[in-house]
């Protein structure tokens, strides 16, 4: 059974936190009550961040006379002058550099410790414009130096220069154990663009020892925490929820989420769901075969490490599909081997398969692989036998030998170290799991369901949920 947590719990034992969850979900319900507990010291950053990015005095005034004000307007999942509200913040980001550098001898000592400096992390997040320090705060600029107005930049650029601005402000504030919430900052962003804004947040976090909490939809955030990060992904389903799964950052994570895409919450996943494979050769195998189906088989292979490992990437998968997606379904595919049992359960939401043959190479010596190459089983026989004859010291000779003598029983043998020569003999150049892949896609439905077929051979719950 999963163990489950507060959130508060999670928090507090993680560096950073994500929140992971479909709309409605309650992520945004969870943010703000982390940042109502009267025991924590956090900066809430809301989902829906309107405005432009430009400098209001009026902006500026509300934050200083009327205490609360921020805090307060960013309690609303939408707020029209969010931005303006960064841009006069940038003032005061100055202001807390610079006290810093007076407070700090070491700082004032190292002359490369300056406002451009700090200015300069900024700018490293920009590919197209720059920030330029002016007597308003900052003006905009390509990269050439023309001068931009704050209206003519992009919702993403602009976005990117906003939350750079609050991350930065908030790092430098005197409280201790700072907790940033960040709610949905892959708004706007392109997916490059929040890889290099997560490791921007990243550095400033681990630098200025402050927590960070991120709601999101988007994997690419997930994904772009750098590998041994203090990374706890939560996943959040319904707004009652009070206890929580966890799961820390691991190799299911960084091999299946990018076949999730950028954001999840499309469509792409449901035409194409994942489906877990064992190795790089049954990966390779089911990619021929979607690219050899003109469109009718669509599903998005992913490698897992070990075939023990199966099991601990379909619970993550059964656990994480439904904060993701509505009506979700998840694959996982595995040989036949040496059971007896085609037949296997399937774990919640992800179906569960086992093909009807020793592995997914058994497939080169199918009724209809031997046919497509102008064989009958004698005819193929004669081959090995020949084949054999000429060649009795070599290090699969006795595998061939298994082979002739079983050949009634191929579905069931172990093949592996066969099938190139078996390629081979069936007279092509093509790589075996082209060969494979291939017949996959021309086989299905072909009305064969002999002993030695396609259909047999990849068993009727393969067909039915895969294949057809």
């Amino acid at each position: 059974m999963t163990k489950t947590f507060s959130l508060d719990h999670i928090v507090d034992s993680s560096r950073f936190t994500i929140l992971l969850g479909k709309n409605g979900a309650g992520k945004s319900t969870r943010m703000r009550e982390l940042d109502s507990s009267p025991s924590l010291n956090t900066k809430y950053i809301s989902p829906e961040r309107g405005g432009t990015l430009k400098y209001d005095p009026n902006v500026d005034n509300n934050i200083a006379t009327s205490q609360g004000w921020l805090e307060n307007t960013r309690r609303q999942n939408r707020f029209e002058q969010f931005r303006q509200q960064s841009a006069a913040q940038f003032r005061s980001l100055e202001v807390l550099i610079l006290r810093e550098i007076e407070r700090d001898a070491e700082k004032r000592n190292d002359h490369a410790y300056t406002f451009d400096r700090v200015l300069g992390q900024i700018n490293n997040l920009l590919p197209a414009i720059c920030l330029v320090r002016s007597d308003k705060g900052f003006s905009i600029q390509s990269k050439d130096g023309v001068l931009i107005p704050e209206e003519n930049i992009s919702s993403g650029e602009s976005e990117l220069i906003a939350l750079a601005i609050e991350v930065l402000v908030f790092s430098r504030s005197e409280m201790s154990d700072k907790i940033l919430l960040l709610d949905e900052p892959d708004v706007h962003l392109h997916p490059d663009l929040q890889q290099r804004f997560i490791a921007f947040v990243e550095l400033i976090a681990i630098e200025k020892e402050i927590k960070v909490v991120i709601s999101t939809h988007s994997t690419a955030i997930i994904s772009a925490f750098s590998e041994g990060s203090d990374l706890a992904i939560v996943p959040v389903s319904h707004k009652g929820q009070s206890q929580f799964g966890l799961f820390r950052r691991s190799n299911i994570c960084d091999e299946i989420l990018p076949i999730f895409g950028a954001h999840p919450l499309s469509s792409i996943f449901n035409r194409s769901p994942v489906v877990l494979v064992e190795g790089e050769d049954d990966k390779r195998v089911l990619e021929q075969a979607i690219r050899s189906s003109n469109g009718r088989l669509r599903f998005s292979p992913c490698v897992v490490g070990t075939v023990a490992e199966l099991n601990e990437w379909e619970a993550w998968l059964n656990q994480f599909l439904p904060v993701l997606y509505d009506e979700p379904k998840g694959y996982s595919l595995r040989d036949l081997d040496d059971s007896s049992q085609c037949e296997i359960e399937d774990l919640g939401l992800v179906c569960r398969i086992r093909i009807n043959c020793y592995s997914i190479e058994n497939l080169l010596l199918t009724e209809e692989c031997l046919t497509y190459h102008d064989f009958t089983e004698q005819s193929f026989i004669a081959e090995c036998v020949k084949w054999k004859n000429q060649f009795p010291l070599h290090k699969s000779a006795a595998e061939m030998s298994t082979l002739i003598d079983r050949f009634c029983d191929r579905r069931a043998i172990k093949v592996k170290s066969l099938r190139n020569i078996i390629v081979a003999l069936l007279g092509t150049n093509k790589p075996w799991e082209v060969v494979v892949g291939q017949l996959i896609a021309r086989g299905i439905g072909n009305g064969n369901s002999s002993e030695h077929s396609v259909s047999h051979y990849l068993g009727s719950k393969a067909i039915d949920q895969l294949f057809s």
